[in-house]
């Protein structure tokens, strides 16, 4: 059942005032209530305390003087409405008198109130001088506090219906003087809605509340705000209807086209610039499948009915067949139209011809294909160049060694190609780069790759090949580039080439490490003769590589000036004050110095030893006070090449040099053949003030042949000789027998590694001159300002 609700609002009020009045009148005639049955409950227990004080000692009287007195007295009592049972015992419990009229139960309401308050028994002690007599009981009677209550209950009734009137009375006319004033404004209202706006300008009643005035005075000005917002509604349909137009013009002007699309892919609107860029007619093409004017099937499969949610919106272009067979490419920008299921009912896009961009653009991107050629290709052979070799071998290798398929590198080096430019000149030269470069391009293997590395050295990479199929297409590279003619004004040039193979994970899994290893393979067959192949094994391998990684060392602490002079001195053995100082050569790595034994035959090997000579020369002799005797150490091999022999020139006649005491040091570690311009150029020595000393003597190669040709002005006795003339006797011998040739030729003789003075006494007693050792003095480095001492004894 539905809560009554009136219909009207000034109902509505009158039955919620009313409620309210009917709550607070209620809950205050229960208060009072509540409270005068309070007072009674209360009263009728101070009447039964005081009853029972006014009966004890009655009682207590006649138990004691007069026993048989006791019935009539309280009999007596029991007629007052008041109590209702009487109840006396003796001290022993023993009952003396009891009597008990009808109890009446007690009111329902007093119940509710005080039922935890109210106590209807009240008991006391009999005393005398003798002490306790027993107890008295007295049970009041409901009947009196039954009469109040009923009587409370009709007054209260009585003045809530009074209180109830009158509020309702009063509610009444209070609801009807406030919503009087409504009235006006409903009228104004139904005015408002049948259009009548002019009859709503109408100002409260004099009598109105501000509640009231202030709600006519907003709902006037609600209609004026209404009149105007319709008026401007009226004026924006008037200019919609002109940016409609305004519309209409702009997409007919438009350069691209307009396309409206429905859900099964007809054509249900274009605009004119469809006719302008297909030659279609407009009219004919609406209501056809636009799939007929698109010429991929890809393109068409986009504009098939149920599939048009499947389409790219944005960066799709269509290939248009326009009417005259003409290819359009046109740029797509789409938007899907929804129903409000979100269900796809076609598309609205925009097509922009863009045949002349991609055109463009294609032009620009072979472009960009021709400069990128050109960054990663050697310009003179076509084939790639270093740059990019290098990239190449680092991807391919990782590739290759993450699919465990090896990889051969194949380096190509033309010999004699110095020879060929400066004899035939630099375009035969560069005719012979282009056909080493063509023959290897034709003899591309297993996805393999050609590179100019460097002037006159190439690179080929081979895939998925083992180190021997790596050897056996090396030997036909080989064979090819022997095979090929470069024809001359009078008549033709052979190629001769020799190649170094090196195949990972084998000889190497880095870049580094393979074309290191393919770089020690080419150095073994250049030094085997030149012309031919030659593939790392792996106990030549070790060996030359580690010839290498020292090599790498030593070119990095040549140029990084970490190849240091260091100072020993050559003491008097009689006088013992210093005649010269020996300059050692030290290589520094971290905080170490490494001694030249451990580096002067990779620095020869490898042809850097005439750099570090050249260099420690020149560093000594401008480090070293000009008063200084100096020992320089020369390399033999540095002769080789004429430009150091006139660097060594240049350098004793410079002033770093001139007047100054200078002993050219020589080591035999290799063969040196004395041709007679060797000679002269000692000689040119010597005529300049230099001294020469034959250093390492009765060890090296051609002793006695270079003392002979040679003549030195010192002979430094080997170190192995005198470390043990005390223990060998046939050290003894050999020392004396240096000695003994030394004098022959007139030189001075020196002994090196001399360690005790028992030593030095046995050299003096053989007829040495000088020594050098630990004895006297450790290697100090020259930039130690505190090497140079006068005496030593």
């Amino acid at each position: 059942m539905k809560f009554f609700q009136p219909r009207t609002l000034h109902k509505r009020i009158m039955l919620a005032i009313a409620l309210l009045q009917l709550l607070v009148v209620g809950l205050f005639s229960l208060y009072m209530l509540i409270q005068q049955v309070g007072n009674e409950i209360t009263n009728r227990q101070v009447l039964g305390h005081k009853m029972i004080a006014i009966t004890a000692p009655a009682v207590t009287h006649l138990i004691e003087f007069d026993p048989r007195g006791i019935d009539a007295y309280l009999g007596a009592m029991l007629g007052d409405r008041a109590i209702t049972a009487i109840t006396v015992k003796d001290s022993e419990g023993k009952l003396l008198f009891q009597q008990a009229k009808e109890v009446n139960p007690l009111h329902a309401v007093a119940g509710w109130f005080k039922a935890a308050e109210f106590k209807p028994t009240v008991t006391t002690e009999l005393k005398s001088a003798r002490g306790s007599l027993g107890l008295i009981t007295l049970q009041l009677s409901n009947d009196v506090l039954n009469e109040k209550t009923h009587t409370l209950l009709n007054d209260v009734a009585y003045l809530f219906m009074l209180l109830l009137g009158v509020d309702l009375i009063a509610i009444q006319l209070l609801v009807k003087s406030v919503m009087a004033p409504l009235t006006p404004l409903a009228a104004m209202a139904r005015e408002v809605s049948q259009g009548n706006w002019d009859k709503t300008m109408l100002a409260a009643a004099d009598n109105a509340s501000d509640e009231v005035r202030n709600l006519s005075d907003a709902f006037v000005e609600s209609a004026k705000t209404m009149k105007r917002q319709i008026r401007e509604l009226e004026e924006t349909r008037g200019q919609l209807a002109e940016n409609e137009l305004k519309l209409r013009n702009l997409v007919n002007n438009m350069q691209e086209v307009l396309l409206e699309v429905d859900q099964s892919g007809h054509v249900t609107f274009l605009n004119p610039a469809w006719e302008e860029l297909t030659g279609y007619a407009t009219e004919t093409t609406l209501h056809r499948p636009f799939t007929e004017f698109l010429a991929q099937p890809k393109h068409q499969s986009y504009f098939e009915a149920g599939r048009l949610e499947h389409i790219p919106l944005t960066d799709l272009q269509l290939e248009v067949r326009a009417r005259d067979g003409k290819a359009l490419w046109m740029q797509m920008s789409t938007s899907l139209q929804r129903d409000d299921s979100g269900a796809v009912t076609g598309l609205i896009s925009t097509l922009e011809d863009v045949t002349e961009t991609l055109h463009l653009q294609e032009l620009q991107h072979q472009h960009e294909q021709d400069l990128y050629r050109l960054t990663i290709t050697d310009p003179l052979t076509g084939v790639y160049n270093r740059r990019h070799f290098d990239d190449l071998l680092e991807n391919l290798l990782h590739m290759n060694l993450h699919k465990n398929l090896p990889l051969a590198l194949v380096i190509v080096d033309i010999d004699g190609f110095k020879f060929i430019n400066d004899t035939y000149g630099h375009p035969v030269g560069d005719q012979v780069l282009r056909t080493v470069a063509n023959t290897l391009r034709a003899n591309e293997h297993q996805g393999g790759a050609v590179a100019r590395i460097a002037g006159d050295e190439f690179a080929v990479l081979l895939q998925n090949v083992n180190a021997e199929e790596a050897n056996r297409i090396g030997h036909m590279i080989h064979a090819d580039l022997n095979r090929a003619i470069v024809p001359l004004t009078v008549g033709q040039l052979t190629i001769q080439t020799s190649i170094g193979i090196a195949v990972a994970p084998l000889h190497g899994k880095t870049p580094l490490d393979l074309v290191r290893a393919a770089d020690v393979a080419l150095y073994h067959a250049k030094q085997s003769g030149r012309n031919r192949v030659d593939t790392l094994s792996k106990e030549r391998g070790e060996a030359i590589m580690d010839i290498f990684s020292q090599g790498f060392e030593l070119r990095n602490a040549i140029s990084a000036g970490m190849i240091l002079p260091f100072m020993q001195p050559i003491v008097d053995l009689k006088t013992r004050k210093v005649f010269a100082y020996e300059v050692l050569t030290r290589m520094r790595r971290g905080d170490a110095f490494v001694p030249a034994d451990d580096f002067i035959p990779i620095a020869e090997d490898l042809g850097l030893i005439r750099d570090m000579d050249m260099f420690v020369i020149t560093q000594s002799l401008t480090l070293i006070p000009k008063n200084v005797h100096l020992f320089v150490n020369i390399s033999l091999n540095s002769f080789y090449a004429p430009e150091f022999t006139q660097q060594l020139r240049d350098l004793l006649h410079s002033p770093i040099a001139k007047g100054r005491a200078i002993t050219l040091e020589f080591t035999e570690r290799q063969t040196t053949e004395m041709s007679a311009e060797f000679i002269q150029m000692f000689n040119e020595i010597r005529a300049g003030g230099c001294n020469v000393a034959l250093d390492d003597f009765g060890v090296g190669y051609s002793t006695y042949s270079y003392l002979r040709q040679l003549r030195p002005e010192f002979v430094k006795i080997d170190g192995s000789f005198v470390l043990q003339l005390k223990e060998n006797q046939e050290d003894v011998k050999i020392v004396e027998q240096i000695r003994e040739l030394a004098h022959v030729i007139g030189a001075h003789t020196i002994a090196e590694h001399i360690e005790d003075e028992e030593t030095i006494a046995m050299l003096i007693k053989m007829g040495v001159d000088f020594g050098q050792g630990y004895y006297f003095g450790k290697p100090v480095n020259v930039q130690d300002k505190h090497w140079l001492t006068a005496d030593l004894v």
